[in-house]
């Protein structure tokens, strides 16, 4: 017994069989013709809408977010300095208001004023059973209902 050898394709108990050099070459030639005209097809990539619109969506709450965030800072530091001069004008305008009561009342002379009415206007000062207090309840508000008479 002779030992044969013969070649085997991988994966394959089946003997390939002795061939020529020149079949050996169209054999290549074919199969790569074939790999030539059958090229490993990919399928396309397809955008989901859904997701095209989803993004978009998102892309368009931030940027509604961010620019009411921003407007609202703004008005917000445009109130915070209004708010800063309009305390300055308060003070100052208190200051002024003092002022005038100050002056005010350093010009009233109450001898003066009690000269004009007991000696120009005749006025009297009342006697104890003249005067009459009482305590009322109700509001501090007085209601003119007529005109006062001037004499």
């Amino acid at each position: 017994m002779t030992r044969q050898t013969a070649a085997y394709i991988y994966g394959s108990s089946a003997r390939a069989l002795e061939t020529t050099p020149l079949k050996r070459r169209e054999e290549e030639i074919r199969r790569r013709q074939r790999q030539r005209q059958k090229p490993k097809t990919q399928p396309k990539p397809r955008i989901d809408k859904v997701a095209v619109f989803l993004t978009v969506l998102t892309f368009t709450a931030v940027m509604v977010v961010g620019i009411s965030y921003l407007h609202l800072q703004f008005q917000s530091t445009y109130l915070s300095k209004n708010v800063i001069n309009l305390q300055s004008e308060v003070v100052e305008l208190e200051k002024e208001n003092a002022t005038a009561a100050m002056n005010l009342e350093n010009s009233l002379d109450l001898n003066e004023i009690y000269k004009t009415a007991t000696k120009k206007l005749g006025m009297k000062t009342p006697k104890e059973n003249q005067v009459y207090t009482y305590e009322s309840n109700k509001s501090t508000q007085i209601r003119q209902h007529g005109s006062i008479p001037t004499e």
